[in-house]
């Protein structure tokens, strides 16, 4: 009897939901679902190998956008800007290895000479945004947040001086500290500059691919937004850029 009744109940359910226009839940992917497969099989024909364990990060400097994944599976896709043609972002295997808050910035020489820019402390009116995502590295290139939002809704997303902005910053951030996203709201909120460290540091990996997957693994052409021709990037990463801002 009581069986039955569960069964009325689930089914009444069911009826209510289509009524008011929702959808059943989406089981989550699932590590040995055929989707992932062939996703991760098209990274790895542009020259990507994502891990099947752990967190991992891919940046796509030709289609912009930077995708998290968490034992092989895609848990995050941001768009960002990359740099600019004369300043271009350099292909870099490397690592996130700590999340700062509430960053200070520092121009380079060159940007204080030719462009006027000057020191800035922490705050909404700060280039580097909330967010800065320390990258291992001797070329001074991070990924961090922005004040400017608005190159976020551009088709073509080439403005920096080499560093990556990331539109999803305060996501990023939660994801990599393994911390929620008012607890994240909550450490900018506090206005001090705060360094904190990753317990694993995140491999990550900044590529030049004019050909990469889409969402559904979809091989799409990108523009070759430094004119480095399609066939020399298959042959492995690139050093050597324009350094941007530093951050202290």
């Amino acid at each position: 009897m009581r069986l039955s009744f569960a069964l009325i109940l689930a089914g009444a359910a069911l009826l209510l939901l289509a009524a008011c226009g929702g959808d059943p839940p989406v089981p989550a992917e699932s590590a040995a679902s055929p989707q992932r497969d062939e996703r991760n099989a098209a990274l790895r024909e542009v020259g990507v190998d994502v891990p099947l364990s752990g967190k991992f990060v891919v940046v796509n400097i030709p289609s912009f956008e930077l995708i998290a994944f968490e034992n092989g599976t895609p848990v995050l896709r941001s768009r960002v800007v990359v740099g600019k043609r004369a300043t271009p972002t350099p292909e870099l295997a490397t690592a996130i290895v700590a999340v700062k808050f509430n960053p200070s910035w520092t121009p380079t020489p060159a940007m204080v000479r030719w462009e006027g820019a000057r020191f800035m402390p922490p705050g909404p009116h700060n280039p580097l945004g909330r967010v800065l995502f320390e990258l291992d590295n001797d070329q001074l290139i991070f990924m961090h947040d922005t004040n400017d939002r608005s190159y976020f809704d551009r088709a073509s997303r080439a403005f920096s001086h080499g560093c990556i902005r990331v539109e999803q910053a305060r996501e990023l951030a939660g994801w990599a500290l393994d911390r929620t996203r008012p607890e994240i709201d909550s450490a900018i909120a506090a206005g001090a500059t705060r360094r904190v460290p990753l317990t694993a540091e995140i491999p990550t990996r900044i590529v030049y691919r004019t050909r990469f997957p889409d969402a559904a693994g979809r091989l799409i052409d990108h523009p070759d937004v430094y004119g480095r021709g399609t066939l020399a990037l298959a042959a492995g990463d690139r050093q050597g850029s324009e350094n941007c801002s530093a951050a202290l």
